[in-house]
């Protein structure tokens, strides 16, 4: 076994409770979508801050049940440094995200918001995911490819968002799935 074995061995056992359902991916293929397509009638009628209380909404209901899954599955393999690690590294890149966010609203192009969040999350899952999961490298190119889709001025910047968060989380759940299937 090389090195790189090693490291996806250790990166496997550490994201065990996170990969184990897939139920949180199904959650996130649904609630991400389901945002980006209301976030215009959202912008329409509320304004700036409804937009914001419709994403903070669907972000804690995502992690809610992301966190719920981990908290279940984490008598199966419990934390490990290496996941608290990368769970440090991925509050770091949404700091840095909310940082390059408020930029992009105050110099008045938040229409890159979907593409910059599927470019920083298809980055990570490439990453750090893929080394934990295979079908987690294709995820985060199918993320940086909406991405790319993302930042062309088209005024299809969420419709992208949505197609792109729902295939790709749709890929996830479906291969954990399998993968589950496969093992019994």
């Amino acid at each position: 076994m090389d090195e790189l074995d090693r490291v996806r061995v250790h990166f496997r056992n550490a994201s065990r409770p996170y990969l184990n359902q897939p139920w949180s991916w199904l959650a996130w293929a649904l609630i991400l979508p389901a945002a980006a397509m209301a976030s215009s009638s959202v912008l329409a009628d509320g304004g700036p801050i409804g937009l914001l209380i419709l994403w903070s909404l669907a972000v804690i209901t995502g992690g809610v049940i992301e966190a719920t899954q981990i908290l279940r599955n984490r008598h199966e393999a419990p934390s490990t440094t290496l996941s608290a690690w990368v769970l440090r590294a991925q509050g770091n890149l949404s700091l840095v995200a909310l940082v390059v966010s408020i930029a992009l609203l105050w110099q008045g192009v938040g229409w890159m918001l979907p593409g910059l969040w599927l470019l920083l999350l298809g980055h990570s899952l490439y990453s750090l995911g893929g080394l934990a999961f295979a079908p987690l490298r294709s995820c985060g190119l199918l993320y940086q490819l909406g991405g790319l889709l993302a930042i062309w001025p088209h005024q299809m910047e969420m419709r992208v968002f949505a197609v792109t968060t729902f295939v790709a989380n749709m890929w996830v759940a479906w291969s954990i799935w399998r993968e589950r299937s496969e093992s019994r």
